[in-house]
Order: structure tokens, then C-alpha cells, then sequence
């Protein structure tokens, strides 16, 4: 098999083809330099699917085979099969591919609640919390400028910043980076 054709297999058919190869008493830089991939590139996707190489038995195996989880609703095991959902009282049987998603969520989980948390400071359902993220320019002693507005808006703005901790400078220079990065 050359490196187009593996490329084109699913993870788990890769898997396979490399374990059926290791069990045939290959080794595992043989069948790379054979396939003609790099060794971190193997690495990396097997690792971030969640397999490692046993030495023990000379295969790469799941690294979350079985996940045991208490909740205080019936369901105190996850098993994991491969290709089947069976559940009961007391276990879910969880596919593969299942499981390599959950072990990938479970690898890069910091990476995903960052995300998350930089999303709702910036969408417009969490009014709540304020992002100031401005270039510091106390040290340039900023000029104090005049601007007309509409009176009913000057009002808001006047309740608005009565309730929160932030300086009506801050406020109104967030205010128009945001207005300006949006509608550039």
C-alpha cells in the first residue's frame, strides 16, 4: 500500500491495516517506511484518536477502552464496544468512533471551554460582561474630545454607565473600535 491509498482510509482502517502487518511480525518502522509516512505524522493522528502502541502486545489499542462514570441517575458504567450500542439499567456500550470523539473532546477540552468562554463575552445574549480590550494610552495623556448626540441616546448613556464599573472613556472607545471592526 502506498501513502495516497492509506491516506484515503478511515482512522480505523488504518489501525487495522498496520495491527493485521505488526501481528505478521512486522515492525512498526517498516511498515511506515514501506507506506512512506513520517514517523510524527503517524504519531499525531494515532495519538489524537486516542490509540497508543502496546509493547506488550505489539498492537495499537484504544487508550480509553473503559470509562467508569457514578451519576445519581442509573447509569453507573460506559463500556466501550466496537461497533454496537447496547445498553441496559446499569451500562451503555459505546462505539469506537464514539469513543475516539470523546477521548479527542477529553484531549483538547482547555483548548474548547476558552473558545467557549471567549464566545459568550462577545455575542450579544451575555450583556452582563463587558470586554474593554483596548491599547493603553494613559501615558499619552489622552486629549478630551467633544462630540454631538442625540439627547434620548445621551440619556441612555448616562443611565447605562451609572450601573457599571468601567470609565464612560473605556465604555466609549470600546464602543467605537467594536462599531468600526464590525463594519469595516
Amino acid at each position: 500500500m502506498n501513502k495516497e491509498e492509506f491516506n484515503k482510509l478511515n482512522f480505523l482502517d488504518k489501525i487495522d491495516y498496520i495491527n493485521t502487518r505488526l501481528r505478521k511480525g512486522q515492525t512498526v518502522i517498516r511498515i511506515r517506511e514501506d507506506i512512506g509516512i513520517g514517523e510524527k505524522a503517524l504519531q499525531k493522528e494515532i495519538k489524537a484518536n486516542g490509540y497508543k502502541y502496546s509493547s506488550k502486545e505489539k498492537q495499537y489499542i484504544s487508550t480509553t477502552e473503559t470509562t467508569t462514570k457514578s451519576t445519581t441517575a442509573n447509569i453507573s458504567t460506559i463500556v466501550v464496544d466496537s461497533n454496537t450500542v447496547v445498553g441496559s439499567e446499569n451500562t451503555i456500550v459505546v462505539p469506537k468512533q464514539q469513543q475516539q470523539i470523546l477521548g479527542y473532546l477529553e484531549n483538547n477540552f482547555e483548548i474548547l471551554q476558552e473558545f467557549i468562554e471567549k464566545y459568550k463575552s462577545t455575542t450579544k445574549s451575555t450583556t452582563n460582561y463587558i470586554s474593554i480590550n483596548l491599547i493603553d494610552d494613559k501615558h499619552l495623556n489622552p486629549k478630551p474630545k467633544s462630540i454631538r448626540i442625540n439627547e434620548f441616546v445621551y440619556q441612555d448613556w448616562q443611565q447605562f454607565c451609572e450601573n457599571k464599573h468601567y470609565s464612560k472613556q473605556d465604555l466609549i472607545s470600546m464602543a467605537l473600535k467594536e462599531y468600526m471592526e464590525k463594519y469595516k
